[in-house]
């Protein structure tokens, strides 16, 4: 059984200053979204950059700020949902159908977009799988360098 004191060290250790307890919800959720909003900045410039043509099309303020907002909502509610069906597939697949997946909610939050007359659009799931491979390796390294020391080394809390 792990410790009380050990867990609190490492919750105070690793977590970033903007996702503690003591910082209101609204700004942690304010700086989730500012790094899905540069997320999908850079994506849409990688996933344009490497088709011909534009196979993402996002446009507009509304754009650039209300699609990374349904976005986080989508994943937020259906993305559980989704692993919890394809289970069986992610574990003969060791996990690597979590793509298909972050796939699937891009293009759920490219539905979405359409309802709300939100400029956000994906031509084929093959855009979208990219799209959402660097939307999660952008967002990973944002939350990364924001954590409190990025580059220390790790230490053994027992």
């Amino acid at each position: 059984m792990i410790d009380r004191v050990i867990f609190i060290r490492y919750i105070e250790e690793t977590e970033p200053p903007w996702d503690q307890g003591n910082v209101p919800w609204i700004v942690r959720i304010l700086v989730r979204w500012g790094m899905t909003i540069l997320a999908f900045i850079v994506a849409k410039w990688f996933v344009n950059g490497i088709w011909d043509g534009t196979p993402i099309f996002l446009h507009g303020t509304e754009g650039y700020l209300v699609a990374p907002a349904i976005f986080v909502v989508v994943r937020a509610i259906f993305r559980p949902i989704l692993i919890f069906l394809t289970c069986p597939l992610q574990l003969i697949t060791l996990g690597l159908f979590i793509l298909v997946v972050n796939a699937l909610v891009v293009v759920l939050t490219e539905e979405v977009s359409d309802w709300f007359n939100v400029d956000f659009e994906i031509d084929g799931f093959w855009a979208a799988f990219v799209f959402a491979m660097v939307v999660s390796a952008v967002t990973f390294v944002l939350s990364r360098f924001l954590r409190r020391s990025p580059f220390s080394q790790r230490r053994r809390l027992l």
